[in-house]
């Protein structure tokens, strides 16, 4: 039986590395602003960046000192994100412009492309809703 199973949202390439994956394309997505990759990538890593981001939001009502809740995404965010500059950005920028939006959730968008010309695998782009 597959009870609380999905499918679409494995990408079998074992435990370990689908996290470096899903670290390595929303560290991209972060730095960038915007990703191409194809539409399982694409499906999984939003999911992935929605849960991530809307866990660093919840932090603001989780603790009462703005302090606590400032420490610990700090925290929560270098342990997912590459990078000392894709982390400030995601404190610094993205966070509190979903807080000025009232985001709770989607915050990243798919668009597709076509297909690409050598294996005719079909291009998704990966964008952050502003």
């Amino acid at each position: 039986m597959r009870h609380k199973k999905n499918r679409l949202i494995e990408i079998n390439t074992g435990m370990q590395s689908r996290q470096h994956i899903m670290r390595n394309l929303l560290t991209s997505l972060i730095k960038d602003g915007k990703l191409v990759t194809t539409p399982k990538r694409a499906f999984v890593l939003k999911a992935y960046a929605d849960s991530f981001f809307s866990r660093l939001l919840s932090y603001s009502t989780r603790y009462s000192l703005a302090s606590d809740a400032t420490r610990e995404s700090i925290r929560y965010v270098k342990s997912i994100v590459f990078g000392e500059i894709e982390w400030k950005k995601v404190i610094s920028d993205l966070i509190p412009s979903f807080r000025a939006q009232w985001r709770s959730s989607s915050f990243v968008s798919t668009y597709k492309l076509g297909y690409r010309p050598w294996d005719w695998v079909e291009k998704v782009l990966v964008t952050f809703i502003q």
